[in-house]
């Protein structure tokens, strides 16, 4: 059997234990994360890049392994599609969210965001390829429109006075 054949091991997964799973997740831990941009780097960090399985040791301690991996995956997809979604102000709007709190410079951010690409790895491993594209060409337009302009504030503040800015 091809490898892209094999059968996803959380499709043995017991569909009550996920549902709780998700609904612990998101009560838990992504309803105190600002933001799409947050989560989804969060949730693409428990992703284990030689498998492609979830992994969260907290909620391995209470759920099987395989309800965890289905539970992740989902609430993985549901953001990413929810981010997509967006428009591109309001993505803008939550990438600057993300970035506020780790108390850096706004042009490092940007510049080594657009120099690694670390961006690709934000999707789920499922989506549609259209979406991986139009996630990664926002992103890319969202870095570029930062990188090339001094007027973050106004991105909070549309109607904010130009005069009033240093």
């Amino acid at each position: 059997m091809p490898d892209d054949q094999l059968p996803n091991p959380s499709a043995f997964a017991n569909p009550e234990d996920v549902d709780r799973l998700v609904r612990d997740f998101e009560q838990r831990t992504l309803s105190e994360l600002k933001g799409h941009f947050s989560q989804l780097v969060y949730i693409a960090s428990l992703r284990d890049y030689n498998t492609g399985r979830y992994h969260h040791y907290g909620l391995e301690t209470r759920y099987p392994s395989e309800a965890v991996d289905e539970g992740l995956r989902r609430c993985h997809t549901r953001i990413f599609d929810e981010l997509i979604a967006l428009s591109l102000q309001e993505q803008t709007e939550d990438l600057l969210d993300f970035f506020e709190p780790l108390k850096e410079d706004h042009a490092r951010l940007v510049n080594v965001w657009k120099r690694l690409k670390s961006y690709q790895i934000l999707p789920p491993e499922d989506c549609h390829p259209l979406a991986r594209k139009l996630f990664e060409k926002n992103t890319e337009v969202i870095l570029r429109i930062l990188r090339e302009t001094d007027l973050w504030p106004l991105l909070h503040d549309p109607h904010r006075d130009a005069d009033d800015l240093p």
